[in-house]
C-alpha cells in the first residue's frame, strides 16, 4: 500500500505546474509571433519591390522611408527569436514593442486605409494569457499610432475625404496621384489642417475600435490565466481521484479470497472465483470459506449501482453476510438477519442481490437461498450444465422483514456448480444485443471436463469475443 501511494505521488509530481505551463504556453506564444514577423517580412519585401520596379504606382522615395526599416527591425526580431530559441522571458516585451513600431511605420504611410493594423498586436498579446501584456501592449500601440497618424497625415497617402480647401483654390495635377496636387495647392497651414482632421476622422475611430478591441484582449487574457489555473487544479483533484481510486481498487481486490489453490489440504472440492469490475471499484463480490472442517460457505452477490458507492455498500455486506454464517446460521437465517440490519440503516436505499450456498463437504447436501439473484448454473456428475431455476426471495437492503426460504440440492462426485452475476448474461456488444443465459450455458457445456479455473478463463473469453470493442457496461 505504501509503494502505491508513493507512486501515486510522483505521478502527481509529473504534472506540469501553473508556472510551468504559462511558460510552455509563452514559448509557444513567442513562436507564433515568429510566425506572424516571418509573414509581415514577405509581404513588405513584396510591396518593395513591386514599388521599386514601378509594378504599385507609388513612389520608391515616399515607401522606401517607412518600408525599408520595418524590414530591418523584422529581420533582427526573427534573429533574435532564433538566437535566443524562443525562451526568454523578455522576447515577448521585444516582439510587442517590434510589432507595434513595425506597424505604425506602415500605418504612417496608409493612415486612412489601416484600421486593422492597430488592433493587430494587442489581439495577438492576449495569446499569453498575460493581462499585464495586453494592457502594455494597448498603451504604446495608443502612442505609437497617435504618432504614426500626425506623421502619415503630411508624408503619406492624402485622404480627400478630410480635405479643407478655400473656395476658389486651384489644382494642378502634374502626374502621379491627386493628392500631390492637393498638397500643393493647400496653401500655409495646410499641414496642421491635415494632422487634426486625420486626428480626428481618422485615428479618433480606429482609435475607439481599438479600445474595445483592448478592453476584449484584456479579458481573454485574463480569462485564459484562470482557466490555465483551474485546469491545473483539476488535473491535480484528477490525478488525486485516480491514485485514491487505483489504491481503492487494490484494497477491494484483497477483501475478496484470491489464492488459489483455495484449500490445498482439500482434495474433495474445488473452488475459483474471479471479479472484473466496470470501473475502477465495483458491487460485485463473492466469497467463500470453510465454517468448520465439513462446511462450505459460498456467495455471490452483486450490489445495485457501480463505482465508490456500490464498492461501500458491497464491502459492509459482505461482512455482515460472513459474520452471520459464522454464528452457525441456516443460508435463509443469515439473508434474513443481514437483511434486517442492513435495512435499519439504508438511507440511500441501496440493495444487493445475494445467492448463498451452504455445502456439507462430507454428504454434498447443498443448503442454499436466493435473494433476487440470477439463478444458478449445475452440472450433476458426468452430464451437462443446465440452469437451476431456485425459487428467489426479495433484494437484500429493499425492505425490512423479508423472509427466505432455504432449499436442498446434492452434489454428487464430479457434480459442478457455477454462480454468476449478470454482468454476464447481460454482456452487451455494439449493436446492443445481449450475450444471454443460452450463450453462458452453450459456453460451459464445450468442454465440460475443465477445471474451475479454465472454466471461468473460456467464460470470459466467450464475452469478450462476443462484445468485441464495445465498452464493459457492468462488472
Amino acid at each position: 500500500m505504501f509503494e502505491k501511494l508513493k507512486s501515486g505521488y510522483r505521478w502527481l509530481r509529473t504534472r506540469l505546474t501553473p508556472d510551468e505551463m504559462f511558460h510552455d504556453n509563452e514559448v509557444q506564444a513567442n513562436k507564433l509571433g515568429f510566425l506572424i514577423l516571418a509573414i509581415s517580412l514577405f509581404f513588405l519585401a513584396v510591396v518593395l519591390v513591386l514599388t521599386a520596379t514601378g509594378v504599385f504606382p507609388l513612389s520608391f522615395e515616399t515607401m522606401g522611408p517607412p518600408t525599408i526599416p520595418a524590414i530591418v527591425e523584422i529581420v533582427v526580431l526573427l534573429a533574435v527569436c532564433l538566437i535566443v530559441k524562443h525562451d526568454k522571458w523578455w522576447l515577448k516585451h521585444l516582439l510587442m514593442f517590434g510589432l507595434v513600431i513595425v506597424y505604425a511605420r506602415l500605418d504612417s504611410m496608409l493612415t486612412h486605409k489601416s484600421a486593422l493594423l492597430m488592433i493587430l498586436p494587442v489581439v495577438y498579446s492576449s495569446r499569453y494569457f498575460s493581462r499585464r501584456l495586453t494592457i502594455f501592449t494597448s498603451l504604446i500601440t495608443t502612442l505609437a499610432f497617435a504618432f504614426s497618424a500626425a506623421w502619415g497625415a503630411t508624408h503619406g497617402l492624402i485622404n480627400l475625404n478630410i480635405v479643407e480647401m478655400e473656395a476658389g483654390t486651384l489644382m494642378t495635377a502634374t502626374g502621379g496621384f491627386l493628392g500631390e496636387a492637393v498638397q500643393n495647392a493647400g496653401g500655409e497651414g495646410f499641414n496642421t489642417m491635415l494632422i487634426r482632421n486625420t486626428m480626428i476622422y481618422d485615428y479618433l475611430p480606429k482609435w475607439m475600435i481599438f479600445s474595445i478591441v483592448s478592453v476584449i484582449s484584456c479579458n481573454i487574457a485574463r480569462r485564459g490565466r484562470e482557466m490555465v489555473v483551474n485546469q491545473h487544479e483539476k488535473d491535480v483533484r484528477s490525478a488525486r481521484i485516480e491514485s485514491e481510486l487505483n489504491l481503492a481498487s487494490k484494497i477491494q481486490s484483497s477483501m475478496l479470497p484470491n489464492i488459489y489453490p483455495a484449500f490445498p489440504d482439500r482434495t474433495e472440492f474445488d473452488v475459483y472465483a474471479s471479479m472484473d469490475p466496470a470501473k475502477e471499484v465495483g458491487g460485485d463480490f463473492y466469497d467463500y470459506f470453510l465454517i468448520d472442517p465439513d462446511h462450505l460457505y459460498l456467495l455471490i452477490a452483486d450490489v445495485s449501482g457501480k463505482g465508490v458507492p456500490a464498492a461501500l455498500f458491497m464491502m459492509a455486506s459482505k461482512i455482515v453476510l460472513a459474520n452471520n454464517a459464522r454464528a452457525g446460521k441456516s443460508p435463509a437465517q443469515i439473508l434474513t438477519d443481514t437483511n434486517n440490519a442492513i435495512c435499519a440503516r439504508n438511507q440511500e436505499e441501496m440493495f444487493v442481490t445475494v445467492w448463498l450456498g451452504i455445502l456439507e463437504i462430507s454428504t454434498g447436501k447443498l443448503t442454499a437461498a436466493n435473494a433476487g439473484h440470477e439463478y444458478p448454473v449445475v452440472r450433476h456428475g458426468n452430464g451437462s450444465y443446465e440452469i437451476l431455476k431456485d425459487k428467489h426471495g426479495f433484494v437484500i437492503g429493499g425492505m425490512a422483514g423479508a423472509k427466505y426460504k432455504d432449499y436442498e440440492l446434492t452434489l454428487e462426485p464430479g457434480s459442478r456448480l457455477f454462480l454468476y452475476t449478470d454482468g454476464v448474461p447481460e454482456a452487451t456488444d455494439a449493436h446492443h444485443g445481449i450475450f444471454g443465459t443460452d450463450r453462458m450455458v452453450e459456453t460451459l457445456n464445450r468442454d465440460s471436463s475443465l477445471g474451475p479455473e479454465q472454466v471461468l478463463k473460456a467464460m470470459r473469453a466467450s464475452v469478450d469475443e462476443f462484445v468485441k470493442e464495445a465498452e464493459q457496461f457492468d462488472d
